[in-house]
């Protein structure tokens, strides 16, 4: 075939020589392609784990090159998934949708169940928010909280119907409520239904009364003389002096009443701020007929007919040195005499000795006393050197004389309670009314205070 057989008149070639000359250039490339392989085979390092399993199986290395190439997260989502729900969140919002649909692919046992109640409380405060005192209202309301009952507090497990749910009930015994819960259990079991407005608790009275008894007549050895005047019935003002650091002057004067007394009557005191704010002490001696010391409390007893003792020494009387024991300190400002004056009650002075001798004052301590909600740290000759046993009483013999009521204050009217040098006269004549029966009570009970 000559040179021009290929061409047609105008000089190009025709169809069948293309054709003919592209197959051998494509040949050409295949086999200079083929040796460039060969040559990198050679020389490139054995197939790794996962090209091996690729290449024995094509459709594993599919899924895999999907997942791979599949979009991660934005940190601003998985922030969002790992964040705890909230209480109410908006159904149907488009980073709500994000943070289920990265949290389902987590883990989606995990997100349901939190997911569904929001939803259901959405419901419910959207029924609320509806109509007030709607019926249907309501209705889709309980519903929608039993609801959310059975799904926050499931009794069974997702493993089956008949194994138990163990690790809620096993998380409950590491919360401290728990424990709050059961000692409150405990503390509530023993007590009356019938409480007074004060709090005083008559079961529980009751209960602990035949141990001051024994107290008052083993242990401090209690003698009370004048309980005749104290009147059998209606309202009286007892004022006493102040002794010893813990309030046992109020208890034994309550006790000894109830002991010696023809009617038995039962007298509530009045008590500083700070043995209500002690732990325990002051819900204790609530329970058994102690009053938060204030005008308005005394005024509510004695409107009810109440005996009531009052120490108007207050901190004063047992912040005092055992040196200066039976030595009355000065008695307020005559709040007790203007509440007997206002209301028409009688004041009848008493004397208690032997409260000094139970814990014998040596030294005070404030620095402390701030902070633990004390007026002072006492320092006794068993306190604090023995510890919690330093905070028995001693064993001293007791004496209790009651006198007769104040006459002074007969004579005058309510009106008399806004004259202060009136009230300063007679709140000093009760003073001295007190002092006096100090020392009678020093005499009677003689020398031996422990013996």
């Amino acid at each position: 075939m000559s040179e021009h057989a290929g061409k047609n008149e105008s000089g190009r070639k025709r169809p069948a020589a293309r054709r003919a000359e592209s197959e051998a250039v494509a040949k050409s490339a295949s086999k200079t392609a083929a040796k460039t392989a060969i040559k990198k085979a050679d020389k490139s390092k054995p197939l790794g784990k996962k090209a091996a399993e690729a290449k024995a199986d094509p459709v594993t290395a599919r899924d895999a090159r999907v997942r791979t190439e599949a979009p991660k997260p934005s940190k601003k989502v998985r922030a969002r998934a790992q964040a705890p729900a909230p209480a109410v969140a908006a159904v149907g919002s488009s980073a709500e949708a994000d943070t289920s649909a990265f949290a389902l692919r987590q883990d989606p046992e995990r997100v349901v169940p939190v997911y569904e109640p929001e939803r259901d409380l959405d419901a419910l405060l959207g029924d609320v928010r509806s109509a007030d005192g709607d019926a249907e209202a309501r209705r889709r309301a309980a519903e929608a909280i039993s609801h959310i009952a059975a799904r926050l507090a499931p009794e069974r497990d997702h493993a089956g119907p008949e194994r138990p749910m163990l690790l809620p009930r096993a998380r409950q015994y590491l919360r401290t409520d728990f424990y709050l819960r059961r000692l409150g259990e405990l503390g509530m079991r023993n007590r009356s239904e019938h409480i007074d407005d004060f709090g005083l608790d008559p079961t529980y009275e009751a209960r602990v009364r035949p141990f001051f008894e024994m107290i008052c007549t083993k242990y401090f050895r209690v003698q009370i003389e004048g309980a005749e005047y104290v009147p059998d019935e209606g309202r009286a003002l007892l004022v006493c002096n102040h002794s010893g650091t813990l309030p046992w002057d109020g208890v034994m004067l309550r006790t000894a009443l109830r002991m010696h007394h023809r009617r038995e009557r039962a007298l509530r005191w009045l008590a500083e701020d700070f043995v209500f704010h002690a732990p325990f002490l002051g819900a204790f001696v609530n329970r058994i007929g102690a009053v938060r010391a204030c005008q308005e409390n005394a005024e509510r007893l004695l409107g009810r007919d109440e005996l009531v003792a009052v120490f108007p020494e207050g901190i004063k009387g047992i912040g005092k040195r055992f040196t200066q024991r039976y030595k009355l300190q000065r008695f307020g400002r005559g709040g007790h005499i203007k509440l007997a004056l206002r209301t028409g009650t009688p004041v009848i002075p008493v004397a208690i000795v032997g409260a000094e001798e139970t814990y014998p004052l040596l030294h005070k301590v404030t620095a402390f006393s701030q902070a633990l909600g004390v007026p002072f740290l006492p320092v006794t000759p068993t306190f604090p050197w023995l510890g919690p046993l330093g905070a028995a009483p001693l064993p001293s013999r007791w004496q209790i004389v009651i006198g007769e009521p104040t006459r002074a204050l007969s004579d005058y009217g309510p009106d008399a309670a806004s004259d202060e040098v009136l009230v300063n006269e007679l709140n000093e004549r009760v003073r001295a009314e007190v002092q006096s029966l100090l020392s009678v009570a020093l005499e009677r009970r003689g020398p031996r205070a422990w013996l």
